[in-house]
């Protein structure tokens, strides 16, 4: 048996041999013998034959079904999880997963089939891979859904987490050349770092944590990138409802932006006006932002209110600046979702572009309250990146929140509106008026402008003028109102205002 066996296994390699291209080798030579022997004729014949009759033996194919490597089937991702989480414990590194839904993959499906969303999937897994390292994983979630595990490391931070996000919707977002067309899809992402829980956490709970995340930024609307934290609820049943019912009035265009002028105290001259939203519900009438805030954050649709409004007051300042209204600022209110979102920056960059209005037109409000908590580098980071970018960065409600001088310092902060809580009676009240002027001599000393919120009497005005106090805001100078108000307001006012007019006036009198 064993010399049968040595002659079969000799036969085997000479078999291998005489497969694959290797062996057009030694076509000049066949051609020069055939040559010798019968001349020109039979010197094309076999430069043409030979090949043609080795490729219906099979030798080309066969060649590479030896060569092909066998397929090596994926393991099970919660399996992959526990492995990364082990090592990252064991080696003091921290892991992160990356869950990916694609938007525009049920439409390939539906217009050319399933084999070319297959097909979609495929380049789009490609993508992937050419922006991961190595050591990472991906594995497919049907029916449009990626999770990608990200190898244990040393500098798996948030920044570096965000950025890969970045390079991978990028990636994502190139057009696809499916079934002889272009195809265009986008992608949002939720992710899970394993920094944010316990050394005992499950791969099964990792995993949700990433869905979950994924879930917040499909709920926006938009494609984008969410960041799990400790803080996200999930919705029951009946706040479902109402998140439809939100998302509804968002798609039929019942928020609107009302606007309030903010004055210079000592000159009067209008130096802003902040965009504040409005519900024009069909049954309720306008509803105030206390009446629909808390259900918009629950439903996770802070983001795309956001946008509205962002993209409403940029266009009123172009409409007053068209109507030769003297506006130099508008400002609008940022949620702390909408700081926590890692493409907020590039967003609002985009915004100014289209607009083609300067970044220092545009200020950014924010809560004392989100700022006093000073434990999320997103928010963070946003806020310098905006400021960098050359918007103005308002601290709203100031005196509520219990923000510390550092948090202050930590922050790109030009400009505190004290809470009307400071300014409401500070004519009457000696303690009021105590307070403020210790508000003022901080944020002189921190070099920050100030802004007075709420004023409604003229007494009030006075010792914000007499504190020296930068701008003010309230119902003094005009109640909120919409572009359209605001643009006869503002022409009512400069026209009151304006020198050559009281000139003319004196004159007539």
């Amino acid at each position: 048996m064993r010399p049968r066996s040595k002659t079969r296994a000799s036969g085997s390699v000479l078999l291998r041999g005489l497969y694959g291209p290797h062996m057009l080798a030694f076509l000049p030579a066949l051609c020069l013998v055939a040559f010798w022997g019968g001349g020109e004729g039979f010197l094309i014949f076999s430069a043409l034959a030979v090949p043609l009759i080795y490729a219906l033996a099979g030798g080309f194919g066969q060649a590479s079904r030896m060569a092909a490597p066998p397929a090596v089937p994926n393991p099970p991702v919660e399996d992959v999880a526990r492995e990364f989480l082990s090592i990252a414990r064991h080696n003091g590194q921290s892991t992160a997963c990356f869950q990916v839904e694609i938007d525009g993959l049920s439409d390939i499906a539906q217009r050319f089939g399933d084999a070319a969303a297959d097909e979609a999937r495929c380049l789009l897994d490609a993508r992937l891979q050419s922006v991961l390292r190595d050591g990472d994983r991906v594995f497919h979630a049907p029916p449009a859904q990626f999770i990608v595990l990200v190898a244990p490391g040393y500098r798996l931070r948030l920044d570096a987490l965000t950025e890969l996000a970045t390079r991978l919707r990028r990636a994502l977002d190139e057009p696809l050349s499916v079934a002889g067309t272009s195809r265009y899809v986008s992608a949002s992402i939720g992710i899970a770092s394993s920094l944010n829980f316990g050394r005992n956490v499950t791969a099964q709970r990792w995993l949700a944590s990433a869905n979950q995340a994924l879930e917040e930024a499909v709920a926006t609307g938009t494609p984008s990138t969410r960041v799990w934290s400790d803080k996200q609820v999930k919705p029951n049943s009946a706040q479902k409802d109402l998140h439809k019912a939100i998302r509804a009035a968002l798609d039929s265009g019942e928020f609107q932006a009302v606007f309030q002028p903010q004055v210079g105290v000592l000159s009067g001259d209008v130096t802003g006006m902040e965009a504040l939203a409005r519900w024009h519900h069909p049954q309720k009438g306008v509803i105030g932002p206390a009446g629909f805030l808390h259900q918009m954050s629950e439903s996770g649709q802070m983001d795309r209110l956001g946008q509205i409004m962002l993209t409403q007051a940029l266009n009123a300042l172009i409409d007053w600046d068209n109507a030769g209204l003297t506006v130099p600022a508008v400002s609008v209110n940022l949620s702390q979702a909408e700081l926590r979102n890692p493409d907020l920056p590039e967003r609002i960059g985009v915004e100014l572009d289209r607009t083609g209005l300067t970044a220092k037109r545009l200020v950014i409000e924010v809560l004392e309250t989100v700022v006093a908590q000073a434990g999320d580098d997103i928010v963070r980071r946003n806020l310098v990146a905006l400021r960098e970018l050359g918007c103005r960065i308002d601290l709203d409600d100031f005196g509520t929140g219990h923000a510390s001088i550092t948090t202050l310092q930590q922050f790109p902060i030009s400009r505190v509106k004290i809470d009307r809580s400071f300014i409401k009676d500070i004519d009457r009240r000696n303690d009021k008026r105590r307070m403020f002027a210790a508000i003022m001599a901080m944020t002189e000393e921190l070099t920050l402008e100030t802004i007075g919120e709420g004023v409604e009497t003229l007494g009030e005005h006075g010792i914000l003028q007499e504190l020296k106090c930068g701008h003010a805001q309230g119902f003094l100078f005009a109640e909120p109102g919409s572009a359209v108000e605001m643009s006869r307001w503002l022409a009512d006012r400069q026209e009151q205002r304006d020198p050559a007019r009281s000139a003319v006036l004196r004159r007539v009198r």
